[in-house]
């Protein structure tokens, strides 16, 4: 089997349909895979999915997302303005890990290989990559009021996520790849050379929010 580059999307908490969707890919050990998960706010199966991640980091490569940079900045905080469960829950298991916090801690916030780039949710085509903080990476998704994603003119092929009301969206040189598992749709995997995409549909609601048809 040639080497295969697969990116799957907004796990949250449904580790039982990335499992799944695993056994679907059939991984081997010649694939790169790139995951984005946003395990906070989403408990409690987003513990295991961190634990997978942290043990095949080898293979299985991360990136930050919004949720995840909030948590951090929070426990930045010498007196946080706000309590939450969530949070709290993710901080005594990084006491009793630490060693996974530290792989948590050091994601970066985008990948840049020469054929793709993986980002959380948005860049700015008229700024250099490195020019966008943490905040921009992660969490806008239009440029005056437009989709970035229709601006968007580099060359290189951009993968994202961030827009589970959006579904599979692929735009020009553009591919996103949120379609709302926790919300009772899919997950996805695209996978690079082929451009095929398989899909593991949720088991159940894990969020009940509008789902769009």
């Amino acid at each position: 089997m040639k080497k295969r580059t697969i990116f799957i999307w907004d796990i949250h908490w449904c580790f039982d349909e990335f499992e799944l969707l695993l056994e679907k890919l059939n991984i081997q050990k010649s694939d790169r895979v790139y995951i984005v998960w946003d395990m906070i706010n989403k408990w409690p199966k987003t513990w295991k999915v961190l634990k997978f991640l942290y043990k095949n980091q080898n293979q299985f490569k991360a990136i930050k997302w919004n949720h995840e940079v909030w948590f951090l900045q929070w426990l930045q905080w010498e007196k946080p303005n706000f309590q939450c469960n969530t949070y709290e829950k993710l901080k005594n298991k990084f006491h009793k890990h630490p060693d996974i916090y530290e792989y948590f801690n050091d994601l970066p916030l985008y990948i840049q290989q020469e054929d793709f780039l993986m980002i959380h949710g948005w860049l700015d085509p008229n700024k250099k990559l490195e020019d966008h903080n943490e905040n921009e990476l992660t969490l806008i998704r239009e440029i005056n009021s437009q989709p970035w994603y229709e601006q968007y003119n580099w060359d290189k092929k951009v993968i994202y996520g961030h827009w589970a009301m959006n579904w599979l969206n692929i735009f020009g040189n553009t591919i996103g790849l949120d379609w709302g598992c926790v919300y009772w749709k899919a997950l996805h995997a695209y996978i690079l050379e082929t451009w095929d995409i398989v899909t593991q549909w949720a088991l159940k609601c894990y969020k009940d929010v509008f789902i769009k048809d």
